[in-house]
């Protein structure tokens, strides 16, 4: 063969090599541009496009290849004799730039995701990777841009760079992270000596003859921080000095965000950057016409006249002309009219090379909406930050599950330590996502949005009115809801639960139900209402009142109207008492210590105003529970109704005081019973039974000061001792004696007829009075044992203490239960297992000791 350079197309000897120009450099797509010269100008272009074409370099010891993807063929011109054509190669690296995409990658190495985008290229790849701990990205996106792109941001981050290996066949795709271990030396040696062209000697061998070193200035310092929500006080900031030892190398680059949450990350991007910074520093370019040069290897430099040249370099880029003409293909010799000029780029291996960060991160432009996913059967799938899984509409790998994406945070309008707004998407719901600083792999659900599988809490546009909040119940159709009702003219506010429907209802109340909204009108003012129990507990007191407060005027406890109410009801106890007294039938202190008690109560109600001064309101110094009407108040019971008090019990009315028994009216006291009718009378009266009136074990006296009448069909006096009768100093007295009589005025008797027999009496058959008592005293108690399961416990021994006549020991009963204790007061008494009979004195030791 007679040409140095041929080219291996597909169509074999139709095309001819006369001229390639192009340029190699790291981590850079070469584009050699070929000339070539065809016996036909009718080749179809089609036929060559995506074809793998090669050029051949005979070198003094082999051939080298130049090889790649035949990415643009055509007819540049012809004459009587050739076809000019134009023919383009690139790498096969140079196709991931013609597909873009949008995906997903999770818990994945940068070495590990650069293999799944590029294996489905199907051509060569080999990894000479020095580091086996490249970080593991829990969340990494291609996000509209071509894989090309992808992977060579990806590069850039991690200090990945990349350059060619040209086979006879094929060529490779050769990832490198590491000038130590990742290069070997040109295929022909490394050596290769300096002589310039205007030194002669060297002849037609290949040398360096032009040679230019130079450096320039580069920051020595590199600053990065970030933030990590998990650690929002971690400390992630990262300080990097490698000053290069030049004026003006002190100056400090600064990045934020950082791309890193462990501080390990952050120190090797620090390391990363310092380096990429620094390998632009010192620059060598020359030219050759050595066949060898080729990007990736390394060369030693000999015979410079400067010591410090001489020294082993990596190439960077490689600028090829190679040349063929017309009288070399036609049968002159192969060095006559051939072209090899080569001109480089390169720099020291001392120094760690870094590909520039030159390819753009893409930005999202604005929100976008997604859906929240999770496992199937699941409702609600979350971490303890509330994050959620969310499926793009721009994925089309993702399965619509929990692997979908990465936990993406919730947005809130209100976040603070356990305290703030909670409301975590659920599996279903269209969601609003934003990414933090536009980076799609840092995505924020900011909003949740309506669709037609998802439609609005209320019917719309009907119930237009209704804004609020509505919940689901988890795992069911029942739902909770704050509505605020905007209806003109019949506005509401509502809280509600659908568990047995209670709810609290202000305003205009309206029922609102499910999605329907507003329905049948129910009144207006407040209702608090539910079907299952409901309570109201006030700890520092309640008041429950009719008395007006228009739009809410004065403090919540301001209650003037009922106090003086009260103060009155207390001033009529205090006069009518004090008028039963001086009539005898109180006794001292009876209803005065009522009324004391119910000036205290008042007070309490009223409270001081010393309160005012520490920015209190004086009522309720006492936790009463207070009703106020300014009409009536009424109470009804389908059953029974006890009222209970602990010390006394007053019940005062302007006018009368009426009770009413549908059975019989029942009174019982400890102590007295004391009736007292200032003005009017009493009567009792029996319709249709007797009248008994007992003294059980004193005296019944009934006293008149003018007349006492007794009317009855038969009046029967009994007594088992005597009977006297005293009337204006008269007198008769009646006893087992006898009967005498005694006047000292007239003695007259009427009667028909007189009979005075013999001696006679009547035995008194004496009544048998009842004894009462109250039975073991007034307050009694009784306790039983249960387990946590709530069941009896039988047999368990126990001490009682409280009880006046000392410790109660024992065992329950069979329903667990200890014996009932009874006192004359109110006493507290406590109950206490026994575990060990060495706690029990000796006498108690049985089983129902005390019991």
């Amino acid at each position: 063969m007679k040409r140095r350079v041929t080219i291996q197309t597909p169509l074999g000897e139709m095309l001819q090599f006369r001229q390639l120009v192009g340029r190699e450099a790291l981590s850079q797509l070469y584009a050699f541009d070929i000339h070539l010269l065809g016996r036909s100008n009718a080749i179809d272009a089609k036929s060559m496009l995506g074809q793998a074409c090669s050029v051949a370099l005979k070198t003094e010891s082999s051939v080298r290849y130049l090889g790649g993807i035949a990415t643009h063929f055509g007819l540049v011109q012809e004459d009587a004799r050739h076809a000019f054509y134009r023919l383009q190669l690139r790498p096969w690296l140079w196709l991931a730039t013609q597909r873009s995409d949008f995906r997903i990658f999770q818990s994945m190495s940068v070495p590990e995701i650069l293999m799944e985008v590029l294996d489905r290229y199907g051509h060569p790849i080999e990894k000479k990777l020095s580091r086996s701990d490249y970080r593991r990205w829990d969340y990494c996106v291609q996000y509209h841009e071509s894989d090309f792109n992808f992977i060579a941001r990806l590069c850039e981050l991690e200090g990945i760079y990349y350059h060619f290996r040209h086979e006879p066949e094929n060529h490779v795709l050769v990832f490198a992270d590491d000038i130590a271990s990742s290069h070997g030396p040109l295929p022909g040696g490394e050596d290769v000596r300096y002589h310039p062209l205007e030194k002669s000697g060297m002849g037609q061998r290949e040398r360096i003859y032009a040679w230019e070193t130079a450096e320039e200035v580069r920051p020595g310092h590199h600053a990065s921080d970030d933030y990590d929500f998990e650690k929002p006080r971690a400390e992630l900031l990262q300080l990097r000095q490698m000053p290069p030892g030049h004026d003006h190398d002190s100056h400090e680059r600064y990045a934020w965000p950082g791309g890193f949450t462990q501080h390990d990350d952050g120190e090797a991007y620090a390391r990363l950057r310092t380096e990429e910074q620094l390998s632009q520093r010192s620059r060598v370019r020359g030219r050759s016409n050595l066949r060898e040069l080729a990007t990736g290897h390394t060369l030693r430099l000999a015979g410079h006249p400067r010591a410090d040249q001489n020294q082993q370099y990596l190439l960077l880029a490689v600028n090829y002309h190679l040349q063929e003409n017309l009288q070399a293909s036609e049968g002159a010799s192969a060095s006559e009219g051939s072209v090899q000029r080569f001109a480089f780029e390169a720099q020291p291996t001392s120094y760690a090379w870094r590909p520039p960060s030159i390819t753009p991160k893409p930005r999202t432009h604005g929100a976008q909406t997604a859906r929240v996913v999770g496992p199937a059967g699941e409702e609600i799938w979350t971490d303890q930050y509330g994050r959620v899984k969310v499926q793009f509409h721009w994925d089309r790998i993702g399965q619509d599950n929990e692997h979908s994406s990465c936990w993406v945070r919730v947005s809130t309008a209100w976040a603070g330590s356990t305290f703030g707004m909670t409301s975590v998407p659920r599996i279903g719901m269209e969601v609003v996502v934003d990414f933090l600083n536009g980076d799609p792999d840092h995505p924020i659900v900011i909003a949740c949005a309506h669709n037609a599988d998802e439609m609005p809490a209320w019917q719309l546009p009907a119930q237009k009115h209704l804004s609020g909040i509505r919940s689901r119940e988890f795992g069911g159709g029942r739902s909770n809801h704050l509505v605020f009702d905007d209806g003109a003219g019949r506005i509401q506010a509502q809280l509600k639960s659908d568990h047995q429907s209670s709810s609290l209802s202000l305003g205009h109340i309206g029922r609102i139900e499910d999605n329907a909204g507003r329905k049948d009108d129910r009144g207006q003012g407040f209702e608090l209402r539910t079907d299952g129990h409901g309570a109201v507990r006030s700890a520092k007191g309640l008041l429950v009142s009719t008395e007006a407060r228009p739009n809410a005027q004065a403090h919540i406890t301001d209650m003037g109207e009922t106090v003086a109410r009260l103060t009155s009801g207390r001033k009529q106890h205090e006069s009518l008492g004090d008028a039963a007294r001086q009539a005898g039938a109180h006794e001292t202190g009876d209803q005065d210590e009522v009324a004391e008690a119910l000036k205290a109560q008042n007070d309490a109600l009223k409270g001081s105003d010393r309160y005012l001064s520490q920015g209190e309101f004086p009522e309720f110094q006492e936790p009463h529970l207070t009703l106020a009407s300014t009409a009536g108040v009424q109470s009804t019971a389908q059953g029974s109704t006890h009222i209970a008090s602990g010390e006394h019990h007053a019940v005062t009315s302007g006018g009368h005081t009426s009770v009413s028994a549908g059975k019989s009216l029942l009174a019982s006291a400890k102590g007295a019973v004391r009736l007292f009718a200032y003005k009017a009378g009493m009567k009792l009266m029996a319709a249709n039974s007797n009248i008994d009136i007992s003294a059980l074990r004193n005296s019944v006296n009934v006293l008149a000061k003018l007349n006492i009448t007794q009317t009855a069909e038969t009046i029967i006096i009994t007594a088992t001792k005597e009977v006297l009768i005293n009337g204006g100093s008269s007198y008769t007295c009646w006893n087992a004696s006898g009967i005498v009589h005694g006047t000292n005025g007239l003695w007259r008797e009427h009667a028909a007829v007189h009979s005075l027999a013999g001696p006679a009496s009547k035995m008194v058959e004496e009544t048998a009075f009842p004894e009462t008592s109250l039975r073991n005293g007034e307050y009694h108690e009784m306790f039983q044992v249960i387990d946590r399961r709530g069941r009896a416990v039988k047999g368990a021994r126990f001490v009682l203490e409280g009880d006046p006549g000392g410790p109660i020991y024992g065992r329950t009963d069979e329903a667990g239960r200890t014996p009932r204790v009874f006192t004359e007061g109110a006493r507290d008494l406590s109950l206490k297992a026994v575990f060990d009979e060495l706690e029990l004195p000796k006498d108690a030791a049985g089983d129902s000791a005390g019991a």
